[in-house]
């Protein structure tokens, strides 16, 4: 029920008038080739599948997500199913340089164009020239970059830094994780270069809004996964008060943020992990942000027994509690170290 292409192969048969007729399935055309080591979930299927109509008509896509949705693997997946797939693809995280290193790693320089340029250099859209170029965090670029690439994707056309214009033959792939159309309201980002960087989009979900099916499904995917990375001899197992817990988190970092953490379980538990083996600041984290009465009361407490230097005594009355026998007795219930 998927799109594929489908190759058939006849050859001739000894009884006339027939053939003998094979179907064999182009793979590197499939909407689901070269998926291994990721999980297709139910949730991404509909994105996926709009990401494989897209990759067939070569424009300019920009994808909206949080950190650690899976924006890069997205990008890369419709790369491999384009008309550039045996092209190079280079993915560029614009927020981690200035104007000007990022200006001389996209569009390249000249010898002796400024100080330290010691030779002619191609950037980035030179060396993918026929490929595809990934800009993550392309919300976050300066308006002067912004003029700079607008001029790529209207002129087709690069300078480099103390050379001459060149023409180049790039598509152009871009992420985000901020609301790009309230920065053009508010004069941070180009109205032009917006529409030109979205002639097609994509949305990523959080892991949160995928739900705790998924996230389970995950989990075990991910299990699975590192006990190869890992020359396990067999999965890591969860408790049941291990993996509720994570199905339960809220995952601010998405994707990635579980997965690191399967990974840190199998760095420091042999065959199985329980809820004690997850990371302290995971659950910290999830109390601090909880609407449970339990989890409420034992932060009001650790926050009043820090103000009161740890005097119980004086904490006790901050509190209202009748009797310090109540506080102290909820200081060993919650497990509170101050």
């Amino acid at each position: 029920g998927k799109p594929e292409w489908i190759e058939i192969e006849t050859t001739p048969s000894s009884i006339p008038v027939s053939a003998i007729i094979k179907q064999k399935s182009l793979e590197s055309d499939s909407l689901y080739n070269k998926m291994d080591h990721f999980l297709l979930t139910e949730s991404l299927k509909p994105v996926y599948d709009r990401a494989f109509k897209i990759a067939k008509t070569d424009v300019t896509t920009l994808i909206f997500g949080a950190s650690g949705t899976g924006k890069e693997h997205l990008a890369k997946f419709i790369h491999q199913n384009s008309i550039r797939k045996n092209q190079i693809f280079i993915p560029v995280n614009c927020s981690a340089m200035n104007d000007q290193l990022l200006e001389s790693r996209l569009f390249g320089y000249k010898k002796g164009a400024f100080t330290g340029a010691e030779k002619d250099t191609k950037g980035i859209f030179e060396e993918a020239n026929k490929g595809t170029v990934f800009l993550d965090e392309i919300g976050d670029i300066s308006t002067y970059m912004q003029q700079s690439l607008l001029r790529v994707l209207q002129e087709k056309e690069i300078q480099p830094i103390g050379g001459k214009p060149a023409l180049i033959d790039v598509r152009i792939i871009s992420a985000t994780n901020k609301d790009i159309r309230k920065l053009c309201e508010e004069g941070k980002f180009r109205w032009d270069l917006f529409y030109r960087l979205m002639v097609a989009d994509l949305e990523l979900p959080l892991l949160l809004e995928r739900g705790k099916k998924e996230i389970e499904e995950l989990i075990n995917f991910f299990l699975q996964e590192k006990q190869i990375l890992f020359n396990r001899e067999q999965s890591i197992l969860l408790t049941k008060e291990a993996k509720d817990f994570l199905t339960s988190y809220s995952f601010p970092g998405n994707v990635r943020e579980l997965e690191n953490i399967i990974e840190t379980i199998y760095v420091f538990c042999d065959d199985k992990a329980t809820l004690d083996d997850i990371p302290k600041r995971l659950k910290e984290t999830t109390q601090q942000g909880s609407l449970k009465w339990m989890d409420v009361e034992k932060n009001h407490i650790i926050k009043v027994l820090e103000l009161k230097g740890g005097n119980q005594r004086q904490a006790c009355l901050t509190l209202g509690y009748k009797s310090i026998n109540t506080l102290k007795k909820k200081i060993k219930d919650y497990d509170i170290n101050i």
